[in-house]
């Protein structure tokens, strides 16, 4: 376990109230935290989206990148 936190990222961003009650709630629900929730809908998210993260896809979206 101690190696995976290692290759884990914080991510801060800032939620409205009604919309952080629901999430509290779901994860009440499911006996789990509010991070644990919040984690399943990126996964649930990125894999709807998967064919967005194929190489042909990336190649040609390149342009589209910007370095920040």
């Amino acid at each position: 376990m101690p190696n995976r936190m290692m290759q884990d990222r914080t991510l801060t961003f800032r939620l409205p109230d009604d919309i952080y009650q629901k999430i509290d709630y779901l994860a009440e629900q499911n006996w789990c935290s509010v991070s644990a929730v919040v984690r399943n809908a990126i996964r649930r998210e990125l894999n709807a989206n998967e064919e967005l993260f194929e190489e042909d896809y990336i190649k040609s979206t390149k342009h589209h990148l910007r370095a920040y």
